[in-house]
């Protein structure tokens, strides 16, 4: 019998464990950046491009496809998803998602759609000049306002803007990181904030995690850790999971994975942003851990027609809190191991060295690692994550001319 073989576009390497444990073969596409000798060797073909530029990527997959027959196409990164959609559709394969992938790479896509449908409709405007997102911010009558670029990645450019004063400097951050594009502002909105983690099948979809999110707060929202499961009412969980089942409707979501971000307003759930992939941070693997739904694993086997995985979870919480210095000069670095060693810590990465001047944190790349810990409850995971992480002791001192910060633990 002819072993299944898939094509995956980009990726940080998790997911080529699962599919070997699927007993499928693989070839790969990667970015120079995330290219290794390790990916190298387990793919039956392996090639490093930039896969964003189709005239570089199309080639040398239909050679590759006319050789060795793919049976299905797949990206788990957010820059891999538009184009494991198009190598899909090429030759005809199971992959393609192209109309929900559209829809949420662009965010000024992902705003219009619910607001046409009434589906917790959200103030915003594409501004080509700074001048429109200043008309914005006056109609907003003294609310904070969001700024981001439409195609960004994991918390780039995204900045809120609380009075006009701050505006100049605000745009120019987001606008230095959405290049040639507009800036899609939005008005600031209110409440916690929770990602959702859902898996379809043929178009019918399943919610599987509901996650609580820790962030910085203003200026940049870049987030500091997250907890599963969410601790909501009834109420709060039926409303979230119902606005995300008809966003995935709405979106024309077939077969994969989706990572959903919204806040719990007071006037109830309103989408802030989504993408067809695996939520980061590790939150895939929080999800396996509470839910025991293997994200990755059940999109392999729906494309390729294989039956899903059995579910067992192995935590009844977990929490992930990360290392998120910034504007200092770190004088040394203590505790990693005790870290590593503190109770329910499933893992911890630490890149926080002697000698390091950190900059400010202006997205999750800034960040330094993380501990991530399970619990009996969503409390006591938190309470071991947050201990954990305070082991690592950092002597650091201020950067020179840097803002008025020691950074944040």
């Amino acid at each position: 019998m002819r072993q299944q073989h898939i094509l995956l576009i980009g990726g940080r390497g998790h997911e080529v464990p699962k599919a070997a444990a699927l007993g499928v073969r693989h070839s790969m596409v990667q970015t120079p950046e995330r290219a290794n000798e390790e990916q190298a060797a387990a793919a039956a073909r392996y090639a490093v491009l930039d896969y964003r530029d189709p005239d570089e990527l199309l080639p040398v997959v239909r050679d590759w496809h006319d050789t060795d027959p793919f049976d299905a196409v797949l990206s788990f990164t957010e820059y891999g998803l538009e184009a494991a959609s198009r190598v899909a559709i090429d030759p005809g394969v199971p992959g393609e998602n192209l109309t929900a992938v559209l829809a949420t790479r662009d965010k000024t896509r992902t705003r219009a759609l619910p607001d046409r449908r009434g589906l917790g409709p959200v103030r915003h405007r594409v501004c080509a000049t700074e001048a429109d997102a200043a008309g914005f911010l006056a109609e907003l009558g003294g609310r904070p306002a969001v700024l981001k670029p439409p195609s960004g990645g994991p918390s780039e450019g995204v900045y809120v803007v609380e009075s006009a004063r701050q505006l100049a400097e605000r745009w120019a951050w987001t606008a230095a990181v959405a290049g040639w594009e507009p800036v899609l502002a939005e008005e600031f909105l209110t409440g916690p904030e929770f990602s959702v983690e859902s898996v379809s099948r043929h178009g019918v979809h399943e919610v599987v995690m509901i996650t609580e999110k820790l962030t910085t707060g203003f200026p940049g929202f870049v987030e500091l850790g997250h907890q599963v499961p969410a601790r909501l009412d009834a109420g709060g969980l039926e409303a979230i999971e119902k606005t995300v089942l008809e966003f995935l409707d709405l979106i024309g979501q077939r077969t994969g994975r989706v990572h959903s971000e919204l806040r719990l307003t007071p006037d109830g759930p309103r989408l802030i942003e989504a993408q067809t992939r695996v939520g980061g941070d590790q939150i895939w693997e929080m999800c396996e851990l509470v839910s025991g739904a293997d994200q990755i694993t059940e999109t392999m086997c729906a494309l390729l027609g294989l039956p899903d995985p059995p579910r067992v979870p192995r935590a009844r919480a977990a929490a992930i809190r990360f290392f998120s210095r910034e504007n200092v000069g770190v004088r040394s670095v203590e505790g990693v191991s005790d870290a590593e060693r503190a109770p329910g810590v499933i893992r911890t990465v630490c890149t926080l060295r002697p000698g390091q001047e950190l900059g400010a944190l202006l997205s999750s790349d800034s960040r330094q690692g993380y501990v991530l810990c399970a619990g009996d409850g969503t409390e006591d995971a938190v309470a071991k994550a947050e201990a954990a992480r305070d082991l690592v002791r950092v002597e650091a001192v201020p950067l020179a001319g840097a803002p008025g910060t020691a950074g944040r633990p």
